[in-house]
Formats: C-alpha cells, structure tokens, sequence
C-alpha cells in the first residue's frame, strides 16, 4: 500500500498544482511510482485541469487513472467552491467514493499525492 500525502494551501491559485506536480516529478526521479490526485476540481469537464498541469510537469501523458476519473472523481462544470457547484449540478459529494479512489490508486502506487481546493 503506498503513502498517501495530502497537498494544501489557504487559498486559491497559490501554487499547489505547481507544487504537487514539481513532488510529483522530484519522487519519480527517485525511482518511485507516483500519482496525482484532485479530490474535487471545479470549472470544467472530462479531466481534472490540475491534473492535466501535474501531468505536464511530470513529463508523462495522461494515466489510464485519469481517463477513468479515478484521479479526480468528482468534476463540476460551475467554477465555484464544490460544495455549490455540486449543488447546482444537483449532485452530492460522497467522502466514500473519494476515498475509494485514494485506496484503489494507493494500491497500485508508492506515493499518491492528493491535491486539496483552495478556499
């Protein structure tokens, strides 16, 4: 089971997409298997766009993970905090899937580095 390390900041735009994906980058050159993960991203469709900047920095494409959602399950297209986007999409957010996700990635990684919202 790998080590899941949780990526946080006090607001938005600070930098954690940055940072998640230079830790992402630095512990693959240590020879480790790494994964980003976004719990909930706002403000589009179809992949996670931090994912989509983790990826970029990592040098690699997107993961089979990220096509099937398991790097971010939860993806709203009003870019507002989750909670009222979710609402908006008439949608629920459920800790238990996002924590499925985490394990299931866990699993198959030596590091999952799991990328917070800004508030």
């Amino acid at each position: 089971m790998g080590k899941v390390l949780f990526v946080s900041g006090i607001d938005t735009d600070i930098g954690k997409s940055i940072a998640t994906g230079y830790y992402a980058k630095h512990l693959m050159q240590q020879g480790y298997s790494v994964i980003t993960q976004k719990m909930v991203q706002t403000g589009c469709q179809d992949i996670s766009t931090d994912i989509i900047v983790h990826r970029k920095i990592q040098g690699i494409a997107l993961t089979e993970e990220d096509r099937q959602g398991i790097t971010c399950p939860y993806l709203f297209d009003y870019p507002c905090s989750p909670h009222l986007s979710a609402r908006l999409q008439q949608t629920c957010i459920d800790e238990k899937t996002i924590e499925k996700s985490t394990a299931l990635l866990a699993q198959n990684y030596d590091y999952v580095l799991l990328e917070g919202a800004g508030a």
